[in-house]
């Protein structure tokens, strides 16, 4: 425009282009902005918050691990009586840097929320979830962490058209400890469950598929990865609602199961989550779930003193062998600590009354088993009751379908059966049987040990639910448990309460975490029982105690008792007789005998790995020779034949034939301890070095010890062959004093 001068142009084109970089400078700082990416360990995360889109890679070499959306989103019911999937978007997200922030959300048209995120010490935490909803609050049916809505192209091809959403978390496989039994499996390509449910938490045979039961559960967590590397997806607080991890032809979610759609909701238009999600990530999908359980750290160990060696009388119980004087003499000979006495000792499940016809005589068996010094356990099952009306409840004190009519479960879940009523927290008169029977029992039968048993037989959300909301979920079980423990210990502050998890969320409640009995193994015990031992050393890095349990195969007993040498006391569920009714091998005996004298009774470990597996896609976790470092120290040592490689370095050049166990008898390494203990499977021989000459050797057998002559020792080893008492059934192991 010419009628415009010069300097006027000038201050229009400066403008303009002040402008124009002020929109790009704003531009790109809300894309920096809502890009959340962190880097450690040689991986780096990345999530696009505007497109919900996150990445796990690998930097050298460059590897896509996962990948996903990571946005909440729900399955709810209007108030309208409609089915409807809403699923956040970001609004805002200004506040978000490298360590976290705050980013605000929109749930379509019915709630706004705010999502806090955190990062630290390698962990990224959704740390708080807090949703308002718009008018009329909407029952919740389902929370989904890892779903997007579906296209209109793709719902033509969903098998599912009522559902309008799908997982959409990608990784070539999935790790969930434990989740499939016979053989027990860990490991899993994403097609080979098709469609399937996995249980996180205690709803395994109420929701799971497979059926998944007790130990290693719950484990409020799943891995997804490949050979790259993998990531640990998981709750950071026990849910108000039934974990799952749904897989979807290949693509999996995390959902938390409500089912408000059947049960009231809470009150109040706000919903709030507390630490929903926290994701880890490492090389393996062990190390993973290290650094994810980690972060609930640092541990304090449990007293030493619970770590028991427990002889369980379920291996007879469960074949109608209710001799309770046969079985406390078996446990004797097998030098147990305790005698736990299992499910089938009380007159009606859930009555904490002994079955006086059953067992006539219990007054003074026990106090025959008290005689010998044995101390004594209870089984409890945490939800069920036979007979409610003998002690004054009705269906308010029950959960309750949605007729209103007190439901049955039972172990497996199988409405052909009997079944029993489940017990509701949220009656005062159920909690105050809870508390009453617990005390009485603890007061009357002084027990030093509690086994708290089918916590998975809570029914799941779409059959019943506890009456407050405070108590659904996870926290059913978790309730019912936690009632139980604290009502035990205002009476004796010092028994030991047994349960399954490795979660360090179940520290508090469970001070002895026992391996279960093998029953999901099928004929596999011993690949089974080793496989549940590499995952339990995770909770020996938090300083729980371990009983390693058994199977009831007389046969896997060897390798059993191999893993027990490394993972805590040993713990048996085992019949006092052969299923063809002939007596145990002395050789059977001697070797329980020696893991009852000489396991470690400290607690807080750290695996020393060498040629052992954790586990991935081609192999099982599998323990060959491993060890158990207390402090650093090298306690104890399973050796095994193997035709893997083996860094004899990391073991100071051990030389070693057939299978032993090698567990120091004081504080100090296996090379420097006063004392250890070497219990041989095989024969053979093992060569090791030991500072300085022994003063004495000495081949212990079940009855007694005698010198033992067939050692060398040169130039700072002991060489000890155990080939000359290989046909002496009655062999313990040999002692070597400094």
């Amino acid at each position: 425009m010419q009628f415009l001068n010069p300097a006027f142009t000038r201050f229009s084109k400066r403008l303009g282009f002040f402008c124009l970089s002020s929109f790009l400078l704003i531009t790109t700082v809300l894309r920096a902005e809502t890009v959340f990416s962190v880097q450690s360990g040689g991986y780096r995360f990345s999530w696009n918050l505007a497109k919900d889109s996150a990445v796990l890679t690998k930097e050298k070499p460059a590897a896509t691990l996962w990948k996903g959306s990571l946005l909440p989103a729900f399955w709810l019911r209007t108030a309208s009586g409609e089915n409807q999937y809403v699923k956040a978007t970001i609004s805002d997200a200004a506040s978000l840097r490298e360590t976290g922030g705050f980013v605000q959300l929109t749930f379509g048209t019915i709630g706004t929320g705010v999502l806090e995120l955190a990062y630290s010490q390698s962990i990224v935490r959704i740390s708080k979830l807090t949703v308002n909803w718009k008018g009329d609050a909407p029952k919740l049916i389902s929370m989904h962490f890892g779903t997007s809505p579906l296209k209109t192209a793709e719902k033509n091809r969903s098998p599912n058209p009522e559902q309008p959403f799908w997982p959409d978390w990608e990784a070539a496989g999935v790790c969930i400890p434990g989740a499939k039994g016979n053989p027990i499996q860990s490991f899993f390509r994403m097609w080979d469950f098709g469609h399937a449910t996995l249980p996180l938490g205690s709803f395994g045979p109420s929701l799971g598929t497979p059926y998944a039961a007790a130990y290693p559960r719950p484990i409020y967590s799943c891995a997804m990865g490949n050979d790259s590397g993998w990531l640990v997806l998981g709750a950071g607080s026990i849910p108000d609602a039934a974990m799952v991890f749904k897989i979807q032809a290949s693509n999996g979610s995390l959902q938390y199961l409500y089912r408000e759609d059947l049960w009231n909701k809470p009150a109040g238009s706000q919903r709030v989550w507390t630490e929903p999600l926290r994701i880890a990530w490492a090389a393996t999908a062990y190390d993973a779930c290290e650094t994810y359980f980690n972060s609930f750290g640092p541990f304090t160990p449990v007293s030493e003193t619970h770590q028991l060696n427990v002889w369980n009388t379920w291996g007879d119980f469960k074949n109608r062998d209710f001799d309770l004087k046969a079985i406390t003499d078996k446990a004797l000979a097998f030098k147990a600590d305790v005698l736990a006495i299992d499910d089938s000792w009380e007159s009606s499940q859930g009555s904490g009354l002994w079955y006086k016809e059953r067992f006539p005589n219990y007054k003074t068996d026990l106090d025959y088993a008290r005689s010998k010094g044995l101390k004594t356990g209870y089984w409890q099952n945490v939800i069920w009751i036979d007979k409610p009306e003998q002690f004054g409840l009705t269906a308010d004190d029950l959960l309750c379908g949605a007729d209103g009519q007190p439901v049955k479960t039972s172990w497996n879940m199988n409405p052909h059966g009997s079944g029993n009523y489940c017990l509701d927290p949220s009656s005062a008169n159920a909690a105050a049987l809870i508390r009453n029977r617990t005390q009485r029992i603890v007061k009357e039968l002084k027990p030093d040990l509690l086994k708290l048993d089918f916590g998975y037989g809570v029914p799941s959300p779409d059959m019943a639910t506890a009456r407050n909301p405070a108590f659904r979920g996870e926290k059913l079980a978790y309730t019912l448990i936690k009632l139980i423990a604290d009502a035990a210990r205002e009476i004796n502050p010092n028994i030991t309460v047994q349960y399954y998890s490795i979660h360090p969320l179940f520290r508090d409640i469970q001070n002895l975490l026992a391996l279960d009995d093998l029953g999901d193994a099928g004929g596999r015990e011993a690949e089974g029982h080793g496989q549940w031992s590499i995952w339990s050393s995770l909770a020996g890095r938090q300083g729980m105690a371990i009983m390693a349990s058994s199977g009831y195969d007389w046969n896997a007993d060897d390798e059993v008792l191999l893993n027990t040498a490394i993972i805590g006391s040993q713990g048996a569920v085992l019949p006092r007789k052969l299923n063809d009714g002939s007596a145990v091998p002395a050789r059977k005996i001697s070797r329980r005998v020696a893991l009852a004298l000489w396991h470690r009774r400290s607690v807080g470990w750290t695996p020393l790995w060498l040629n052992s597996q954790k586990g991935d896609f081609l192999q099982e976790p599998k323990p060959n020779c491993w060890g158990r470092l207390e402090n650093g120290r090298l306690t104890a040592l399973a050796l095994r034949e193997s035709p893997l490689p083996l860094d004899r370095s990391r073991i100071q050049n051990i030389q070693f034939q057939g299978r032993w166990a090698i567990i120091s008898q004081d504080e100090q390494s296996i090379f420097e301890a006063k004392k250890v203990a070497l219990v041989p499977f095989d024969g053979g021989f093992v060569e090791m070095p030991f500072g300085k000459a022994p003063l004495k050797v000495v081949a212990v057998f079940n009855q007694e010890e005698k010198p033992f002559k067939f050692w060398e020792w040169k130039a700072g080893k002991i060489r000890i062959d155990a080939r000359t008492l290989r046909d002496n059934p009655s062999l313990n192991g040999f002692l070597v004093y400094k």
